[in-house]
C-alpha cells in the first residue's frame, strides 16, 4: 500500500469513527464463491483520472519533503565539519583526544580556557556528538565520541588519570600477586590507602583478589589486561 492510498483510507477511518455506533454487515447478499482473485498490475495510462490528478496534486508536496530533508542532512554536515574551525574549541577536542578521561578542571587548566568558556564549548562539542561524557565519583570525564572506547575501556582510563591508581595497576601488573604490603612498599603509601584503591578497582572489575591465609594477593583481570598493557607502554 503507498502513501496515498493509506492517507485515503485513514481519512475514511476518521470520518466512520466520527459517524458513532455502526454495525458490519456483508455487501453481498450471495457472497462469490471460487479461488480468491489475483491482483493485477495496472499502467499509468490506464488509471482513472481522479487518481492522476490526486497523484499529482501530492507529487510537490512529496518533493519538498525530500528536498527539506537532504537541506537539513547536509547543513549538519557542514555545522559538524566546521565546529572544529573554532580556534579555542579546535584545542579543546584535541586535549580531549589525547588524553582521553580528563576531568572538568584539568581540562581547563590544560587548555587554558575559563571554565565558563569551557562550559559552553563542551556543550557544543557534546551537542554534535564529537565527545562523550562520563560522570562518576562527582567528577566529569570527558572522551573522543567517535566508538573508539567502550564504557569499561572509559572506566579504566578515568584510573589511569589518577597517579596513584595508575602506579598501582602497573605494579600489578608487572608482578601479578603481589600482597597489600608489597604494593604499598613499591608504591610508597600506606597500606589502607592500598586497600582504598583496591577497593575502587575491584569494583570496576579491574583487579581481583586472592587470599592466602591471612595475606591478600592482587591480580589483574584478563579482560582488561590487554588494554592496560598497551596504554601504559603508550603512556596514555
Amino acid at each position: 500500500m503507498d502513501r496515498h492510498t493509506a492517507l485515503v483510507l485513514l481519512t475514511l477511518v476518521f470520518l466512520v469513527q466520527g459517524a458513532g455506533a455502526y454495525t458490519v454487515t456483508s455487501g453481498y447478499d450471495h457472497p462469490p464463491t471460487g479461488d480468491p482473485i489475483t491482483p493485477v498490475e495496472v499502467a499509468p495510462w490506464e488509471l482513472p483520472l481522479y487518481v492522476l490528478v490526486y497523484s499529482l496534486c501530492l507529487a510537490p508536496l512529496d518533493l519538498f519533503t525530500w528536498s527539506s530533508g537532504a537541506w537539513f542532512f547536509l547543513r549538519t554536515r557542514q555545522a559538524g565539519s566546521a565546529l572544529l574551525d573554532h580556534p579555542v574549541r579546535g584545542a579543546i577536542y584535541r586535549c580531549i583526544r589525547a588524553c582521553p578521561g580528563i576531568h572538568l578542571r584539568a581540562l581547563s587548566a590544560t587548555t587554558g580556557t575559563p571554565m565558563g568558556t569551557l562550559r559552553y564549548h563542551l556543550g557544543l562539542l557534546h551537542q554534535h556528538h564529537k565527545v562523550t561524557v562520563l560522570q562518576e565519583d562527582g567528577r566529569l570525564m570527558f572522551y573522543e565520541n567517535s566508538g573508539t572506547y567502550s564504557l569499561t575501556q572509559q572506566r579504566l582510563l578515568k584510573h589511569l588519570r589518577n597517579p596513584t591508581t595508575r602506579q598501582i595497576l602497573c605494579v600489578v601488573l608487572s608482578h601479578p600477586g603481589m600482597s597489600r604490603k608489597e604494593v604499598a612498599g613499591v608504591v610508597g603509601i600506606s597500606g589502607p590507602a592500598v586497600h582504598w584503591h583496591m577497593k575502587k578497582l575491584e569494583e570496576d572489575g579491574f583487579v581481583g583478589e586472592e587470599r592466602s591465609g591471612r595475606t591478600t594477593r592482587y591480580f589483574i583481570s584478563e579482560s582488561v589486561a590487554g588494554d592496560l598493557t598497551m596504554w601504559t607502554a603508550e603512556g596514555a
